[in-house]
């Protein structure tokens, strides 16, 4: 199968070039699209098992006010909150080492 790649402007000015066909233009509309595609589906994917991971923490007391509470959170909220615990166990380890 013969690859075909969008056209690259010349060096000496654009005076030669013709701009892009309409098929060089689908070309790179298919190519965004199924890039876009596999992204959704890596981002579906981690999320399925974070969600998979976070389903099998399960807690003494059934459903606890704990399991409720880590069920809200984001991904990003994890990450925010270990930032401030990590600064806040710094802060402790450097102030009983002196």
């Amino acid at each position: 199968m013969k690859e075909k790649h969008p056209v690259i402007v010349p060096d000496d000015g654009l005076e030669k070039w013709k701009g892009y066909t309409l098929a060089d233009l689908r070309y790179q509309r298919a190519i965004n699209h199924v890039r876009m595609e596999m992204e959704r589906e890596r981002l579906a994917n981690s999320m399925t098992r974070f969600s998979d991971m976070k389903g099998k923490l399960n807690f003494p007391g059934g459903n606890g006010l704990l399991q409720k509470v880590l069920a809200g959170f984001s991904v990003l909220d994890y990450a925010l909150l270990a930032m401030t615990t990590v600064k806040q166990v710094r802060k402790v380890y450097k102030f009983f080492k002196r």
